[in-house]
Formats: structure tokens, sequence, C-alpha cells
């Protein structure tokens, strides 16, 4: 995955909600700060974060793997796993545990890690485990529309003005 450059254009200085799509290609035993040794499946992991101050800042941070101060729950994980996307929505609202509960609701998901980034609410996880990626149809139904980041996802000729379906 590149760094925020490819996004000029996206409104990504603005606040908003994501989820980070993150790979392991093999089985991980991780320390993830006071939730202590975790033992993760190969497979793909959906984080859910918000960015009230803006997204931009949260996505490089994200996007950085070394030389940062481990924090948050997903600064650990993002030490064993790649990052393969990102998905998000601008807007001024705190909509993590929206998009949580949709993705809750996705075939084959599990929540392998309780209390994962969801310290400051009342949600299980705020991590999804998937063995695969999920597929449109599958996202197709999520009450959400998000821009997709990967270039594999957009045209060359850059960001639309209209949302793709998350």
């Amino acid at each position: 995955m590149e760094g925020l450059d490819e996004w000029e254009g996206w409104n990504i200085e603005k606040p908003g909600t994501y989820v980070l799509v993150l790979h392991l290609a093999r089985p991980a035993r991780i320390v993830i700060g006071a939730l202590g040794v975790v033992n993760l499946d190969a497979g793909y992991y959906l984080y859910v974060g918000s960015a009230l101050n803006g997204l931009a800042g949260r996505l490089r941070r994200h996007l950085r793997t070394d030389g940062k101060r481990l924090h948050w729950h997903i600064d650990y994980l993002r030490t064993e796993a790649a990052l393969v996307d990102v998905w998000w929505a601008v807007s001024p609202e705190r909509l993590e545990c929206e998009w949580a509960a949709a993705l809750r609701r996705l075939p084959g998901v599990c929540e392998p890690v309780a209390g994962f980034g969801s310290s400051d609410c009342r949600c299980r996880s705020h991590l999804f485990y998937l063995a695969d990626l999920p597929s449109p149809d599958d996202l197709a139904g999520l009450p959400f529309a998000v821009r997709a980041s990967s270039k594999s996802a957009r045209s060359e000729t850059g960001p639309s003005d209209s949302s793709d379906r998350f």
C-alpha cells in the first residue's frame, strides 16, 4: 500500500470514519498492550476507527510501521499485519460503532479479540476477522458508503465526487 499522496483530492483532511483492511500472511502471536498475548489466524482483519480531528493524520499514522510509539491496539497489530486497503467516509459524526455493527453481520466474520479498539464504547470489539476478503455482494448490503482508496478500486482519472458503495 502506498502513502497518502495517491489520495490527493479525496477530502481526507476532514473528520471521518475508516476501516483498515489488514492481512496476516501466517498465524501470529502478538502482545497487544493491556489486552495481553493474542493468537491470530492468517487471513484478513477489518479494523474500524474514527478520526474526528481529520482522516489524513490518523491514516498517516496507520501507514507507518517504523519508529512510532505503540499506543492504540491497532498499532500492535500493524507490527505484524500488512495494510492492504483503507475504506472511509468523511463525516463529523462518530460512526465507528454503527460501522462495527454492520461489519459484524458480514458472512463468515468473527471478532477475534474482545475489547480491541473499543475501550471507549460498549462494542465487544472494533476488529473483525475473515478468512478471505468479503465479496462486493457482501459489501453492497452494508448501510454506509465510503470511498475505496486502493488504486485498483478507483479510476485512473482520480477520485469521483460520488462515493463507491462499501
